[in-house]
């Protein structure tokens, strides 16, 4: 990935400072760190399908859906309006300041996520289906219907954090329409489990290790499962102090009060019993036959591990 931004970084150079800032902002964020889950689940399928396959064709298709994310990452915090990303300033920010100009900034940051969807594409056709998805997913986050959690969570996450790269990586292990199945069968629920405690950790994390502040979703009007069972099973005042905060510009105090809501009801620990709930649904699919020893036990620890990072 490195390697790839570096090349286009001395390309653009020729095309002027404003080119060379748009890229270099976009390096900025995709090389600033991440999890990088999708290069690893793309290796997980393909060892699914065969235990003996070289990791090394893998290699490209993770980096491909890498600039996947990264393009969903720079749009999603510009229509959010996100300063923070990994730790340091979002995309839009970088280059508002770059520019001395917030529209120019905002829309350069457009077409740097643009250009990350180019790479992608460039490195992998296949990408489109997962971009399709998430882009459906995304329309339903923003549009604020309130709509039903879970099914964004299918659509944003599942499909292309975890069934995407998965079935990508057992296509290249040449494998059978049975063992596809039983990955997507998988990938469903492990991937809205994955958002959950993304929700979870986002409310409750650490912000020298979220890198962003805590109940940023909340001031954000974000109607996560958390949020929207917090509403339901809190009463009085406590629930005034959570609609209080919810889709407004809050302090400090008012947004620690709201979070201490989303324990107190129960709504916290609801979450965490559903997130139980979908990690044994997606063990009990790796139970089945045609997926390699080595598959399964990549998938059930990669399962176990996102659903249980610390919140």
């Amino acid at each position: 990935m490195k390697r790839v931004l570096s090349e286009r970084v001395r390309a653009a150079r020729r095309l002027g400072p404003e080119v060379e800032a748009l890229l270099m902002a976009l390096s900025e964020l995709a090389l600033r760190g991440g999890k990088r889950l999708r290069p690893a689940f793309v290796a997980a399928g393909l060892r699914a399908a065969d235990e003996g396959a070289d990791l090394e064709p893998a290699v490209e298709l993770g980096v491909a859906l890498e600039f996947l994310h990264t393009y969903l990452l720079i749009h999603d915090d510009w229509m959010d309006g996100d300063a923070l990303r990994r730790g340091g300033p979002t995309v839009h920010e970088i280059l508002a300041r770059s520019f001395r100009s917030r529209a120019l900034g905002e829309k350069s940051a457009i077409l740097a996520g643009d250009y990350a969807m180019g790479l992608s594409i460039e490195l992998l056709a296949a990408c489109a289906r997962m971009h399709n998805d998430a882009i459906f997913g995304q329309e339903l986050d923003v549009a604020g219907k309130e709509p039903d959690p879970e099914q964004v969570y299918a659509l944003k996450t599942a499909s292309y954090t975890v069934c995407g790269p998965l079935v990508i990586g057992a296509l290249l292990g040449g494998a059978r329409p049975s063992l596809i199945a039983l990955l997507e069968r998988f990938s469903l629920p492990a991937g809205i489990a994955f958002q959950l405690q993304d929700d979870l950790i986002g409310a409750f994390g650490k912000p020298e290790v979220t890198g962003k502040p805590r109940g940023a979703d909340l001031c954000a009007g974000k109607h996560t499962l958390l949020v929207k069972l917090g509403l339901r099973m809190a009463r009085g005042p406590s629930r005034a102090r959570l609609t209080r905060v919810l889709g407004k510009s809050a302090s400090r105090l008012e947004v620690e009060r709201a979070l201490a809501v989303l324990e107190e009801s129960g709504a916290r620990a609801a979450v965490e019993s559903r997130i139980a709930e979908l990690v044994q649904q997606a063990r009990r699919v790796l139970r089945a036959r045609g997926i390699t020893a080595e598959g399964r036990t990549l998938l059930d620890g990669a399962v176990v591990a996102l659903a249980e990072r610390p919140s």
